[in-house]
């Protein structure tokens, strides 16, 4: 693998902010900024599960920027209010940011008795409008997984009936946009569209109160790749929408070597966004495609890059 990499063109050497990352382990989130300095990565976003962000030395909180997971599980347990009032508490605590998890998926993590009520629960569902409002209100950023791959609904989200279609997803998501047009909105995983980069640019265009993330590594590499031209046309319009991400996880990867499993996601970017290399095998498995996914680099301009990478983000989260 370093082989592979070590003779890439890298061109971009300023800071780096990482818009998408988990932390699980304080220990392991320390020892990460040990790796991070090899990538120029100055600042985090970091998405806790719990409050733990106190426990920080105050010169590591200066590398991170926080936000509180409010858990899909939590919401149907409750009610929309009691989220509500969740929200206000993280708020009380001092978290700026409220990550939503909303992936197909979770209709099989909900216990047995929920599964019904989960089955035809969208996003844009009137359960949820106190917990909008109450981010909105706030002024809160809210970090949103609505959707996953086509190739999850092609291979794994079936049959319809129970997990419904991506564009329902996307369009039940949209119905939020239009609905809260105050709340200032982070789409995960590039809104989970980087395969309808048409139908996203539409979207940024509509609502000038969305940005996405470029997290998940494996996703990205794989879309853009297959659509080189397409996705360096729509980067150089949209790149002041953009933030770069990873999406890595620090102290749940169990049987993951480290730091390998750091560098093989920071390496493939850079072979992405900032080189031309062509057909260039992912260095980590990638079974939705058959772990075929090679990366074709979209050897993107100096000013593209500085946006996603540092001033996009800087802008977004300034102030926090």
């Amino acid at each position: 693998m370093e082989n592979d990499f070590k003779d890439l063109a890298i061109k971009y050497t300023g800071p780096k902010f990482d818009a998408h990352t988990h932390v699980w382990d304080l220990k392991l989130a320390e020892e990460h900024l040990t790796y991070v300095e090899d990538f120029n990565i100055k600042k985090s976003l970091a998405i806790l599960d719990e409050d733990i962000a106190q426990n920080l030395s105050p010169e590591l909180k200066e590398r991170f920027i926080f936000a509180r997971f409010l858990r899909s599980k939590t919401l149907l347990k409750g009610n929309a209010k009691d989220s509500a009032n969740m929200v206000q508490e993280y708020y009380n605590q001092g978290y700026p940011i409220i990550k939503f998890w909303f992936g197909p998926r979770w209709i099989d993590y909900v216990d047995e008795e929920f599964k019904k009520k989960a089955g035809k629960l969208r996003l844009s569902n009137p359960i949820f409008d106190p917990i909008y409002s109450k981010i909105e209100e706030l002024g809160l950023i809210f970090l949103v997984h609505n959707s996953d791959p086509d190739t999850y609904y092609e291979r794994v989200y079936q049959p319809e009936s129970k997990y419904g279609t991506k564009k329902e997803h996307l369009d039940s998501f949209e119905e939020v946009l239009k609905k809260y047009p105050k709340m200032k909105i982070l789409g995960a995983h590039f809104g989970a569209q980087p395969e309808h980069l048409d139908n996203l640019a539409r979207w940024f265009d509509t609502y000038p109160n969305y940005y996405v993330d470029a997290s998940s590594a494996r996703w990205m590499a794989r879309e853009f790749s297959q659509k080189r031209e397409e996705s360096i046309t729509f980067f150089k319009k949209y790149s002041d929408r953009i933030l770069w991400g990873t999406d890595l996880s620090f102290g749940s990867q169990r049987h993951i070597e480290i730091p390998e499993y750091y560098f093989t996601r920071y390496l493939t970017y850079q072979a992405l966004l900032e080189t031309k290399v062509k057909n260039l095998a992912l260095p980590f498995p990638d079974p939705e495609n058959d772990n075929k996914t090679v990366i074709n680099g979209l050897d993107l301009p100096m000013d593209v890059l500085e946006n996603i990478y540092w001033k996009t983000a800087e802008k977004f989260f300034h102030g926090l």
